[in-house]
C-alpha cells in the first residue's frame, strides 16, 4: 500500500482507538461505583429471608409433633412407650425435646435433653414461640394441655449450629443467632472455633435490639468486614430477646469485584470490537473503497485477459494514487497485449493464404520476443519442407511419366505378344492337320511306295518348318519371359515409388492428401501387376516346357524322316511304325495346342493389365503435375 493510503489508514485507526479508550474509562467509572456494596447487601437480605423462613418452619414443628401425639391418644392413655415412639418418629433434629404430664402433673415421659427450668405445670399457661429459659437458654417451645388435663412440652434448643451449617452449605453465607446482644450460635469461626459469646456491634444493638428495625450494611465481625442484614427475634411476649444475622464475607465481595473486573474486561472487548467495526467502516469508506474499486477493475481486466478478451470496459475512474496507477498500468498492459495479438493474427492470416514470407510488423519485447523468433524459425522450417516437397514432387512427376511410358510400351509389347501367340496357334493347327494327313497316308504307303520318297521329302521339309516354328515359339517364349521379368521389376519399382510418394504426401500434410490417394492406387496396381506377372511367368514356363517337349518330338521326327529317306526300300516294312508314330505326334501336337491356347489367354490378360497400368500411371502423372502446381503457389 502506498504512502497516501497509509496516512489515511493511520489517521482513521488513531481516531477509533481514542474513542475506544474514552468509552472504556467511562464504563469503568460508572460501573464500579457502589456496585459491590449493593450486590452484597442484596445477597445478605435474600439469605436473611431464607433464615427467617427456616426459623418459622422450626417454630411450627413442635405443634406438628403435639398434634401427632394427640391424634394417637398417647397422652390420654398415658403410655410412655407410645409417647416416646411418636416423638422419635416426628422429631427431625437431635436438639428437639419433649415431656408429657398426666392431668395430676406427674411426668409420663421426657427426652434426655429436656432441661427446661422455667416451666410450671400447675399454672396452666399454654404458649408457643421463642423463649429464654434460665437453664436451657434460647429455645423454641410449645406448651399444650388437652381437654382431659394431660400436658405436653415440646420444643427445640437453639444452641446447635447444625441446621445453620446446612444453610451455609447451601448459600455460602454466614448465619448467626443472638441471645440478647451476645452470639448464641453462629457459623462464623475464628481458627475453627465458633465465635460464641462475642458481643454484637454497637450499630446492630442500636438499630436492631433497641429500635427493633432491620439493619442492612457493613459490620466488623471477628476483625473481618462483612456485608450483613440483621433483624430482631421476638419471644412469646413480643419482647425482643435476640436477633438473627446473615453476613457475607468481604472475600465474596472480592470475588464479586473480580467478577466486576471481568465484566469490565468483557465490556472493553465488546467496545474494542465495536471500535474495530467502526475502524473497519471508516477504513473501508475513507481508505479501502478506492482500493476495492481499483482491485475490482483490475480483477475484471485480469478475468477478461484470462478469457482472451482484450477490450475491457470497467467504468473505473482512476484515482490519483498508487491504486489508480496500478489500474492504468493494467490497462496499458492489456493494450500492449492486444497490439501483439493483432500483429500475430495478421501474420497467421497471411500464412493461412500460403504466404509464409509474412513477418511481424512490430518489435516484440520481453517474453514476446520468443514469438518473433518462433515465426522466423517457422519460416525457415517451412521453406525447407516446401522446398523438399517441391523437389520430391518433381521427381515423382518424372518417375510417374517414365512409368507411364514404360507401361504403354509394356501394353504394346503384350499386344504384339498376343498376336504372335495367335499366329503360333494357327501354325500348330496346321501341323496337327498335316500330322493327321501323314497318318492317313501311312496306311496307303504300301500302295504308293514309289511316291513315298517325294512325300517323305515333303514331310521332312514340313518337319523342318515345324522345327523352325518350335524354335521361334521358344524364342518368343524367352522374350515373353524377359518381358514378364521387366514387368515384375517395373511393379517392384512402382511399389517403391508409391511408398515414397505416400511418405512425401504424409509430410506434406493436408496439401498431400490427393497425392496420397494416388500413391495408394499406384501401389495397388503395382501389387496386381506383380501378381499377374508371376502368374504369366508360371504359364510361360509351362509353355516353354511343352515347347521343349515338342522340339524333342520334332527332332525325333526329323531323324525318323531321315531314316525313312535312307531306308525307302524298307518303307513297307516300317509303315505301321510310321503310322503309330504319326498318332503319337498328333497327341503331342494336341497338347501343344492346349498349352498355346492357355498362353494366349494369359497373354491377353497381361495385355489388359498392362493397359490398366498404363492408364493408372498416366493418372499418377497428372496428379503429380497437379501437386507440383499446388506447391508452386506457396511463398517461402
Amino acid at each position: 500500500m502506498g504512502l497516501k493510503l497509509r496516512r489515511k489508514m493511520v489517521a482513521a485507526i488513531f481516531v477509533c482507538l481514542v474513542f475506544t479508550v474514552v468509552c472504556v474509562c467511562v464504563f469503568m467509572l460508572t460501573q464500579t461505583s457502589n456496585y459491590t456494596e449493593e450486590i452484597m447487601i442484596n445477597n445478605a437480605r435474600t439469605y436473611l429471608n431464607i433464615l427467617s423462613r427456616e426459623f418459622e418452619r422450626e417454630k411450627a414443628r413442635p405443634n406438628q409433633i403435639y398434634e401427632a401425639i394427640t391424634m394417637n391418644g398417647a397422652l390420654k392413655r398415658g403410655g410412655t412407650n407410645e409417647v416416646r415412639t411418636i416423638f422419635q418418629l416426628q422429631s427431625a433434629s437431635e436438639e428437639d425435646f419433649c415431656a408429657a404430664y398426666t392431668s395430676e402433673g406427674e411426668l409420663i415421659w421426657a427426652s434426655e435433653n429436656f432441661d427446661i427450668a422455667d416451666f410450671d405445670f400447675f399454672d396452666g399457661e399454654q404458649r408457643s414461640g421463642v423463649r429464654v429459659d434460665s437453664a436451657a437458654g434460647l429455645i423454641i417451645e410449645t406448651v399444650r394441655y388437652n381437654p382431659l388435663g394431660f400436658c405436653a412440652v415440646i420444643g427445640m434448643h437453639l444452641d446447635s449450629s447444625k441446621w445453620l451449617d446446612e444453610l451455609k452449605a447451601e448459600t455460602n453465607a454466614e448465619f448467626t443467632l443472638y441471645n440478647g446482644s451476645s452470639i448464641y450460635v453462629t457459623t462464623i469461626a475464628d481458627d475453627e472455633t465458633r465465635a460464641v459469646g462475642s458481643e454484637m456491634p454497637n450499630i446492630l444493638k442500636q438499630t436492631v435490639l433497641e429500635n427493633g428495625e432491620v439493619y442492612g450494611g457493613t459490620a466488623n465481625i471477628l476483625g473481618q468486614n462483612h456485608f450483613v442484614t440483621c433483624k430482631p427475634i421476638v419471644d412469646i411476649n413480643n419482647s425482643i430477646v435476640g436477633a438473627m444475622l446473615v453476613g457475607v464475607s468481604s472475600e465474596e465481595s472480592d470475588d464479586n469485584l473480580r467478577n466486576v473486573l471481568i465484566m469490565v474486561a468483557i465490556a472493553s472487548v465488546v467496545i474494542g470490537v465495536i471500535s474495530l467495526a467502526i475502524t473497519s467502516i471508516v477504513c473501508i469508506r475513507v481508505t479501502l473503497t478506492p482500493v476495492f474499486n481499483a482491485l475490482r477493475a483490475g480483477r475484471k481486466i485480469a478475468d477478461d485477459l484470462n478469457r482472451g478478451l482484450l477490450h475491457t470496459e470497467t467504468g473505473y475512474k482512476a484515482s490519483n494514487d498508487e491504486m489508480g496507477e496500478f489500474v492504468k498500468t493494467l490497462v496499458r498492459t492489456e493494450s500492449t497485449i492486444n497490439t501483439y495479438i493483432t500483429d500475430i493474427k495478421d501474420v497467421l492470416a497471411r500464412m493461412a493464404t500460403g504466404d509464409f514470407t509474412a513477418k511481424p510488423a512490430i518489435e516484440y519485447e520481453g517474453d514476446f520476443a520468443a514469438i518473433k523468433d518462433s515465426f522466423a524459425q517457422i519460416n525457415i522450417s517451412l521453406k525447407d519442407i516446401i522446398s523438399n516437397i517441391d523437389n520430391a514432387s518433381g521427381e515423382v512427376l518424372l518417375e510417374s511419366r517414365d512409368i507411364s511410358e514404360g507401361s504403354r510400351a509394356l501394353a504394346e509389347g503384350a499386344t504384339r505378344q498376343a498376336a504372335s501367340i495367335e499366329q503360333l496357334s494357327a501354325s500348330i493347327n496346321e501341323i496337327s492337320v498335316k500330322i493327321k494327313q501323314s497318318a492317313e497316308n501311312a496306311a496307303e504307303a504300301g500302295n504308293i511306295s514309289a511316291q513315298s520318297a517325294e512325300e517323305i521329302t515333303l514331310q521332312n521339309g514340313e518337319v523342318n518348318k515345324m522345327m523352325d516354328a518350335m524354335s521361334e515359339i521358344k524364342q518368343k517364349s524367352d522374350e515373353i519371359r524377359n518381358i514378364i521379368k521387366a514387368i515384375d521389376d517395373i511393379a517392384f519399382q512402382t511399389n517403391i515409388l508409391a511408398l515414397n510418394a505416400s511418405i512425401e504426401a504424409a509430410r506434406a500434410g493436408a496439401a498431400g492428401k490427393g497425392f496420397a490417394v494416388v500413391a495408394d492406387e499406384v501401389g495397388n496396381l503395382a501389387s496386381k501387376s506383380a501378381e499377374s506377372a508371376k502368374l504369366t511367368g508360371d504359364l510361360i514356363n509351362a509353355t516353354i516346357a511343352a515347347v521343349d517337349r515338342g522340339t524333342e518330338i520334332a527332332q525325333a521326327t526329323a531323324e525318323t524322316m531321315k531314316e525313312v529317306t535312307e531306308l525307302a526300300t524298307l518303307a513297307n516294312r516300317h509303315i505301321r511304325d510310321i503310322s503309330a508314330a504319326s498318332a503319337e505326334q498328333a497327341e503331342f501336337v494336341a497338347q501343344v495346342k492346349i498349352g498355346v491356347e492357355t498362353i494366349s489367354t494369359v497373354v491377353q490378360q497381361n495385355s489388359a493389365t498392362a493397359q490398366q497400368t498404363a492408364a493408372a500411371c498416366a493418372d499418377l502423372s497428372n496428379q503429380s503435375d497437379n501437386l507440383k502446381q499446388q506447391i508452386e503457389k506457396l511463398k517461402v
